[in-house]
């Protein structure tokens, strides 16, 4: 059977072809913009982001929505997953409230009615510095993705749950997460807490 509509998937590089396919209209119908004198028309896309097949449409007036016919072919279908004030984006959740952006951390996972085996289990056949490896990787990933401290705080419980349950040990677990807040303090500024407060609230019900 020969495909005759879109581009190949399922194979290594169609994420990369994907993008191009995109991006070639997308270019082509910018540039159209800009040399037809519609320059603060074009403006309105600056915040637009896309990753594959998901856009993400930010302070552009409503401009994508009213422009989106002009810019992809007809057999490409689009639909809209969120509106308004609320959007979840890749990992990211976003809501505006009062005029600002409040991030943190989303996984789909979470919505699924069942539990998944994730991260790591120490009793596998692995160095235990790839279980650490992960538990500390994953705490930068929340730290880096999430703007307000009672976001992080709960998101951060359920990883050492997990983690501790799986077989990591508290006391390496504490000192491998202080040592990566310490190399990326920038991470967890937006916290306004002190490192060693932080991880001690944390790791509290731990200590007996």
């Amino acid at each position: 059977m020969r495909q005759s509509i879109g581009i190949p998937m399922g194979i290594d590089p169609a994420p990369f072809w994907a993008n191009l396919y995109l991006y070639s209209y997308e270019e082509e119908f910018i540039s159209n913009l800009v040399d037809s004198g519609e320059k603060v028309r074009a403006r309105h896309f600056h915040a637009c982001r896309r990753f594959i097949d998901d856009l993400c449409a930010m302070n552009d007036g409503g401009e994508f929505g009213r422009s989106f016919s002009e810019i992809y072919p007809e057999e490409l279908e689009l639909k809209v997953e969120h509106s308004g004030d609320h959007a979840t984006f890749l990992c990211i959740d976003v809501t505006i409230e009062n005029k600002k952006f409040i991030y943190k951390l989303y996984d789909k996972r979470d919505d699924f009615p069942f539990s998944i085996v994730r991260m790591p289990h120490m009793s596998s056949n692995i160095p235990s510095t790839i279980v650490y490896s992960a538990l500390v990787g994953e705490f930068l990933r929340i730290g880096r993705s999430t703007l307000k401290l009672q976001h992080f705080t709960p998101k951060a419980e359920e990883l050492l749950d997990r983690m501790i349950a799986q077989g990591a040990k508290v006391s390496i677990s504490k000192k491998k997460i202080l040592k990566i807040m310490s190399d990326h303090p920038e991470d967890f500024s937006q916290f306004k807490t002190e490192h060693n407060t932080l991880v001690e609230n944390l790791f509290l019900k731990y200590r007996n």
